[in-house]
C-alpha cells in the first residue's frame, strides 16, 4: 500500500498532538512535519511532495490563500473538528470533514479518497462603518486601564447606545475575571478567527453576551497569554471592522506596550501588533495616566510611542487615582513635558473600586452614586455619548 506523506495543522493543540502520536504508529502514513505556523506549511508544501493537510481545529493562520495553494498543488486537506465555528471555515478552506471523534483508519482513508477541493473564493466586505472605535491605553504599571475601559463601556452603554467592550490586551486579559463572569464565552480568538472566514457574512455581535442588565456587549480577551499568536493581523483588522458596523461604540482595552517587538525588518509586530493595530484603527484613544510619582514617569516615557501611531488631536488624556487637589499640579507637569493635559481625573476611590471587584460588575451597577462614575460619564459625554436623556420621555420623567 502507498504510504502517504502528511502534515498536521494544530488549530486544537491537545487534540492535534493526541492525532499525531496515533499517526506516528501508522505504517501507511509518513508524518513528515506538525507545523506551527503559516511559514512551516507553506515551505513544506512547496518542497515534500506531500500528499494531504490534516488540520486538528482552524488555527487562525491557515488562511484561503494558503488552501488555494495546496489545491493547485494536488494536495488534500482534512478537516477535524467539532467546533461549528471551525467546521465552518474548514468547509471554507476546501476541506474533507470529520468529526472529533473519527479514528485513526477513517483520518487516513479520508486522506486518500478525499478530492482537492478549490476553497470558497474571497467576497467583499462592506466597507461602511458607523461606530466609534475608542482605545484605552495606557503604559506598564498598573494604571487602572481595563478598570476604565469598563466603565467607559458601562457609560456609553447607560445611553441606549450599542457599546461593545473588546479586552485585546496579549499579555493577557482579565476583564472577564473583574466582571465576575465564570461560564466559558467565545474570545478574541474565536472572534478574530469568525472575522477572517471569508465567503459569508459575520455577525458577530448576535453572539456576544451583554454585562449586565444595560451593560455593554463583552468579547472576552485571551483565555491564555500564550494564545496570543492564534490571532492573524487580517482577522483582528476585520473583528474590529466588523464590530464599528454593527455596534455604536467599540471599546478597546490594549496592551500597555506599543513598540514594535521585532524593529529588524522582517515586517511583523509579534506580541504588540494587536495593541499598534488597535490604536491605529481607533477615532479617539483615552490614555491613562496613573497621577502619583511613578505612574506620572511611566506615562511620560511611554507617551511618545503612542505619539508615533496617531495625531495629538484623537488622544484624550485622563488622569487616574488623582489625589483631590493635585489635578493641576500633574497637568501643568503633563503640558511641560508632553504639551498635553487632562479631560477627565477620576478619583483614587479604592474601596469603591474593591467593592465593584468583588461583586464581580461595573461601578455603575456596583456603586452608581460613586465618583467614578460620574467622572466615566464625563468622559463617555466628551467621546460622543449621550449621557443626558432625551426627547418626550426624559421631559415627562422631569415632570415627576
Amino acid at each position: 500500500m502507498e504510504v502517504l506523506r502528511v502534515v498536521t495543522l494544530a488549530g486544537d493543540p491537545e487534540a492535534e498532538a493526541t492525532l499525531a502520536s496515533g499517526l506516528v504508529d501508522e505504517p501507511a502514513v509518513e508524518l513528515f512535519m506538525r507545523c506551527v505556523d503559516r511559514v512551516e506549511l507553506l515551505a513544506t508544501m512547496r518542497s515534500a511532495d506531500l500528499d494531504a493537510i490534516i488540520s486538528v481545529g482552524a488555527p487562525g493562520w491557515f488562511d484561503s490563500e494558503v488552501a488555494r495553494e495546496a489545491s493547485r498543488a494536488g494536495i488534500r486537506i482534512v478537516g477535524v473538528a467539532d467546533n461549528a465555528l471551525e467546521t465552518e471555515v474548514l468547509e471554507l478552506r476546501g476541506a474533507t470533514l470529520l468529526d472529533g471523534t473519527a479514528g485513526i483508519g477513517v483520518i487516513v482513508d479520508a486522506c486518500r479518497s478525499a478530492q482537492p477541493v478549490r476553497p470558497v473564493p474571497l467576497v467583499d466586505r462592506p466597507a461602511g462603518r458607523s461606530g466609534a472605535v475608542i482605545s484605552v491605553w495606557g503604559p506598564k504599571g498598573a494604571p487602572g486601564r481595563s478598570t476604565l475601559a469598563i466603565e467607559l463601556a458601562a457609560a456609553l452603554a447607560a445611553t441606549g447606545a450599542t457599546t461593545v467592550l473588546l479586552d485585546a490586551d496579549p499579555y493577557g486579559g482579565d476583564i472577564l475575571q473583574m466582571l465576575g463572569i465564570v461560564e466559558e464565552l467565545p474570545t478574541v480568538v474565536w472572534a478574530a478567527a469568525a472575522s477572517a472566514a471569508e465567503g459569508r457574512s459575520v455577525d458577530i455581535v448576535e453572539q456576544l453576551r451583554r454585562v449586565g442588565d444595560k451593560g455593554p456587549l463583552l468579547v472576552p480577551g485571551l483565555p491564555r497569554a500564550e494564545l496570543w499568536s492564534e490571532i492573524t493581523d487580517y482577522g483582528f483588522a476585520e473583528l474590529i471592522k466588523l464590530l464599528a458596523s454593527s455596534a455604536r461604540f467599540v471599546v478597546i482595552d490594549v496592551g500597555f506596550c506599543l513598540e514594535d517587538s521585532d524593529p529588524i525588518g522582517t515586517m511583523r509586530d509579534g506580541r504588540n501588533r494587536m495593541a499598534r493595530a488597535a490604536v491605529e484603527r481607533s477615532d479617539r484613544v483615552v490614555a491613562v495616566c496613573r497621577a502619583d510619582p511613578i505612574g506620572i514617569k511611566n506615562f511620560i516615557w511611554s507617551f511618545e510611542s503612542l505619539r508615533a501611531l496617531i495625531d495629538d488631536e484623537r488622544i484624550s488624556t485622563v488622569l487616574n487615582r488623582t489625589p483631590g487637589s493635585e489635578r493641576r499640579e500633574v497637568d501643568d507637569l503633563l503640558a511641560r513635558h508632553l504639551g498635553v493635559r487632562s479631560v477627565v481625573a477620576f478619583p483614587d476611590k479604592p474601596a469603591d473600586c474593591r467593592k465593584a471587584l468583588t461583586q464581580g460588575s461595573s461601578l455603575i451597577e456596583a456603586r452608581p452614586s460613586s465618583e467614578i462614575c460620574a467622572q466615566a460619564r464625563l468622559l463617555a459625554e466628551r467621546l460622543g455619548g449621550k449621557v443626558r436623556p432625551q426627547g418626550f420621555l426624559a421631559r415627562m420623567a422631569g415632570r415627576s
